[in-house]
Formats: C-alpha cells, structure tokens, sequence
C-alpha cells in the first residue's frame, strides 16, 4: 500500500529518513529516478541515508509503477520519493491507487532560480512544472505542500493561483 508520495528536491534526507518514515510508519522506501538508478555512487548515498527500520529501493519510474501495481504491495507500507514533478505525474497515471500527492523542498536545486515562480520558500516551479501539476490535480489527485507532518496541508493549486 503507498502510504505517501512525495516530491523532495532532496529524496532520502533527515526530514524523510526519520520525520515522514517514523509519521507513516512505513517499512519500505522506494525512489523512483530514471537518473539515479544508472548513479552507483547517488544510490549508495540514498541507502546510507535510509533509516534501519525501512528498507530502500531505487529504481526507473517504469519498474516503480509496475511495483506500486502488484497486488504483494499492498502488505507494504510504501514511502515513494520522486524528486520531478514529470516523474510523478507520470507514476499517477499509471497507478491508480495514488491519490495525494505531497510536495515540499522541489526546484530550488537550480542555476536559474530567478526563471522560477516561487510558491513557498521551499518550492519553485517552471510553467512546465505548473502544467503536469494542474494535470495531476484534473485526475482528481489531491496535491499538497506539507513539509513536515506537525506543519499545516495546504492545497498546493490554491498556492499556485495566488503565486501569480
């Protein structure tokens, strides 16, 4: 069963490896990146940063959507972490069984930070990052920002109408 997804610029870090996996009370961390699956060195450093109670997965967004569809995964509590707004439309429409999706620390990794609309001081997004946002909410996916669990949900549409 997915118990969150969530896009974080940062995947595997302090707030997720011990804040969002003890909150969830998940046993499995899966990061979906077609980049990082082929980066030895990334993949090392995402494992060591996963907390001992959560085992960790890192795999193409292909092979994430065929995981997150069996039917075994449903005995999981499953953490997916997705670091592109792209990557997680693409999971939402392949997997019916996500209904949230939560949004925190996504697009101030950039040389061109100024290109970006700021929503809040931990998001930044291009008008393309906007589009595939709309497009998940129009699939009736709550989109939220919420960097810790103690901290408010907000509507992360509502956040971007009032960014403009």
């Amino acid at each position: 069963m997915i118990s969150l997804i969530r896009i974080d610029d940062r995947l595997i870090h302090g707030q997720v490896a011990v804040v969002w996996t003890k909150h969830l009370g998940v046993n499995r961390i899966l990061v979906a990146n077609d980049q990082i699956v082929n980066n030895d060195v990334q993949k090392m450093s995402l494992r060591m940063a996963a907390p001992d109670t959560a085992k960790c997965a890192i795999m193409a967004v292909k092979d994430a959507r065929d995981v997150l569809n069996d039917p075994r995964s449903d005995d999981m509590k499953i953490l997916v972490i997705i670091n592109n707004v792209a990557d997680a439309r693409c999971l939402i429409e392949q997997v019916p069984a996500i209904n949230t999706l939560n949004v925190a620390n996504y697009g101030r990794i950039t040389d061109n930070l100024a290109a970006k609309t700021k929503i809040s001081d931990t998001v930044y997004v291009t008008p393309e990052d906007i589009a595939d946002f709309r497009a998940i909410a129009g699939r009736g996916v709550k989109v939220e920002y919420q960097v810790l669990p103690s901290h408010p949900i907000k509507n992360l549409i509502d956040m971007l109408d009032n960014a403009r």
